[in-house]
């Protein structure tokens, strides 16, 4: 919880000044982190459960790029190419708040 409050932050962050229009708060920041790690926890526990190959779980990893999008394009007047950025730039926030966690976590 601590991780996807911390990307969240970031998020929010990155919508805070990029976002002139305004469009994207503090829910909707965390609407695109959380629901894409609930996502990702499901179809884990499922792929451990079932014994399935882990690359389908990281597939999965993709929807914290989808969630973004679909939602940006769907509430938003914005060009395809500022949707696609902002959520690249979302995805980026949540790979590299993984690794770091991971790395604090790992004791690495």
């Amino acid at each position: 919880m601590i991780q996807i409050a911390v990307a969240a932050f970031f998020v929010w962050c990155l919508f805070k000044f990029l976002d002139k229009e305004g469009y994207v708060d503090g829910f909707v920041s965390v609407t695109f982190v959380l629901v894409p790690a609930v996502i990702v926890f499901v179809v884990t526990i499922g792929v451990s459960t079932l014994e399935f190959p882990i690359w389908i779980a990281y597939v999965f990893e993709l929807s914290y790029f989808l969630v973004p999008l679909l939602m940006l394009e769907s509430m938003t007047e914005f060009k395809w190419s500022k949707i696609v950025g902002f959520s690249g730039a979302v995805f980026a926030i949540n790979v590299i708040t993984q690794a770091v966690f991971f790395v604090i976590f790992s004791g690495a």
